[in-house]
């Protein structure tokens, strides 16, 4: 772990505030990125509030990291009927075969064919996020 080169700068209502050297934050988040280890363990082992390595990590991972501006939105329909699923044809080049049917509480996601595999992810994230879509 790297040693912390630590700068106390009193404010002018006496207040305090520390300051990091990039070596350090760096080592922090770096931990912090690890798939075993979670953000707030680090931050507590390392006396910081949670909150200041969130923001270093998201610095370190660049600006749209995270970002949910830079997720792609598409629109979606939802119906009483499983029935009255709309058959979309496959992408020129691709062979459409399979089908991908998920039930998630009352709703009913029908996909045919090959679907594009970002807005694939995108959907069944947001399918999968809200309890017992309705």
């Amino acid at each position: 772990m790297a040693d912390t080169v630590e700068v106390v700068e009193v404010t002018p209502l006496g207040r305090t505030r520390r300051r990091y050297s990039a070596e350090f934050k760096r080592d922090l988040v770096e931990q912090a990125l690890r798939p075993d280890v979670s953000l707030a363990a680090v931050a507590l082992a390392n006396g910081i509030n949670t909150n200041l390595l969130a923001r270093w990590r998201s610095q370190y991972l660049g600006p749209t990291a995270g970002d949910i501006r830079s997720t792609a939105l598409i629109p979606v329909q939802i119906v009483d009927e499983a029935a009255s699923a709309v058959t979309v044809p496959a992408p020129i080049g691709t062979t459409a075969t399979g089908e991908l049917e998920l039930r998630h509480g009352a709703a009913v996601l029908l996909i045919r064919g090959v679907p594009e595999q970002s807005v694939l992810a995108t959907v069944l994230r947001e399918v999968l996020r809200t309890p017992g879509a309705q």
